[in-house]
């Protein structure tokens, strides 16, 4: 069974295409699935979409938070709901495809998580030339600290045994889970690899992710993992 977890606030304009896409391409792996959406303290229309979507998705479980708002919550606890063997996270904006789903799954027959990524050969970004150097900055620096084989771990886009989900423990609160992750993963043991992806534009919406005022907590992140490796 696969597990989806999306992280979603003030996503309205954006999930119905998302969800429908999500389904599409799941259910055409003739796999069971659920599709978790964490509606995280939105103040548009998300809710009442929502509640139109799951008159139409069966397979779609919404969890509305109204407290602590941040994505490190929203997806720590979309990852503790899920039921699934393999867990599978994307952002709710539409710049990750979940039409390419099922070539990251391909490859968790020889790996415990997929990332997918911007900056592998094949990959893509529609993104601002600033924040492709700050952000490709940040993953050479925490992949030259810590040692591990990814180039992008910034990215939201990955799939996992949830097994991986499991064994580490995470903590953060806002942007610094995505790294967080993957991070921790290969510190526990796990084999991770990954694959081209294209990150799309988002056309409806604002994007939270501030690169410089999410830095100290990357920061955080990456010594903690490194302190990690110290101690091993």
């Amino acid at each position: 069974m696969y597990s989806v977890v999306i992280p979603a606030h003030n996503e309205s304009k954006n999930l119905a295409k998302l969800l429908d896409k999500a389904y599409k391409t799941l259910k055409n792996t003739n796999e069971k699935f659920e599709i978790i959406v964490v509606n995280d303290n939105s103040t548009d229309n998300s809710k009442k979409t929502l509640e139109n979507l799951k008159k139409r998705i069966k397979q779609l479980k919404v969890i509305t938070r109204t407290t602590d708002p941040g994505v490190g919550y929203a997806i720590r606890e979309g990852l503790s709901n899920v039921k699934g063997e393999v867990t599978i996270t994307m952002d709710g904006d539409l710049s990750h495809d979940p039409a390419e789903i099922p070539k990251l799954l391909k490859f968790l027959k020889d790996f415990d998580m997929v990332c997918g990524s911007r900056y592998a050969k094949g990959g893509s970004a529609d993104m601002a030339l600033s924040r492709i150097i700050v952000s490709g900055l940040f993953n050479l620096i925490f992949r030259n600290l810590v040692g591990i084989p990814i180039k992008d771990f910034t990215s939201g886009f990955r799939v996992c045994k949830t097994r991986v989900i499991k064994n580490i423990k995470l903590n953060s609160k806002t942007f610094g889970i995505y790294i967080e992750i993957s991070l921790k993963a290969y510190l526990a043991g796990f084999k991770l690899t990954e694959i081209p992806i294209t990150y799309h534009k988002r056309v409806f919406g604002k994007s939270n992710l501030n690169y410089f005022r999410q830095g100290p907590e990357y920061l955080k992140v990456a010594f903690e993992a490194l302190k990690i490796k110290l101690l091993k």
